[in-house]
């Protein structure tokens, strides 16, 4: 019996491993309509034809361009965060901890045009339900509340301001020219709003950065192998 079960389980792993295959197949031809025709005039045919698949294989994964634009977000969202999260998860001081993630999700998402160009079109709605930042932030946020270093009402409060100066950051770096050090310039500000003293923010804005580690089978990094 315990050789049947390894070939079931085997069977299993394989076909779950094709359908997510498939699926990133999908989104990532989504990625590629969406830059060349835009947000709202990417639908289902574009998508079919630069994936290559069937109508029918199509629908086994999405049922509107909705849904998959917003699995899109979702990826390309998620794989920032992650990465970014690895990088900063051990530093003690929660003021670092944001300001060095912030730089580093804003100055990772400006490298790759197709992705930076994407989030700034679809605004809000590129922050899902299931976007990490809701895992991750908050619980960052808390702490440098506990510790006194983030002087704001509430968490939400918070994030409704990291949220929407970090948006507005990518649209205005994707549509003109901006300082070289925008980013710094941006997340200054979002510490600053969230009570941080100016000298304080003087000081993490000038730390040296992590290096980011991109898994390899993420869409950042087959965006990277594209280029």
């Amino acid at each position: 019996m315990k050789p049947q079960k390894k070939q079931v389980d085997h069977r299993t792993r394989v076909g779950n491993e094709r359908r997510q295959k498939m699926r990133m197949r999908l989104v990532e031809s989504t990625l590629a309509v969406f830059d060349e025709k835009g947000l709202e005039a990417t639908v289902i045919d574009d998508v079919i034809s630069a994936a290559g698949v069937a109508r029918g294989t199509f629908y086994n994964y999405f049922q509107t361009i909705d849904e998959l634009l917003a699995a899109l977000s979702t990826e390309l969202g998620n794989d920032v965060m992650r990465s970014v999260e690895r990088a900063v998860e051990d530093y003690p001081d929660p003021a670092l901890r944001l300001a060095s993630g912030l730089r580093l999700y804003l100055r990772t998402v400006l490298l790759y045009p197709k992705v930076s160009g994407f989030f700034w079109k679809a605004g809000l709605n590129a922050i899902g339900p299931s976007h990490l930042a809701f895992e991750y932030l908050p619980r960052h946020v808390q702490d440098g509340i506990s510790a006194g270093v983030f002087r704001v009402d509430d968490v939400a409060t918070a994030i409704d301001i990291i949220a929407g100066i970090t948006l507005t950051t990518i649209q205005a770096a994707s549509t003109r020219e901006v300082a070289r050090d925008y980013p710094e310039q941006m997340v200054g500000h979002i510490l600053l709003a969230l009570g941080v003293t100016r000298s304080v923010v003087g000081k993490l804005l000038t730390r040296a950065l992590p290096e980011i580690d991109l898994s390899p089978d993420s869409m950042l990094a087959w965006l990277a192998r594209e280029a």
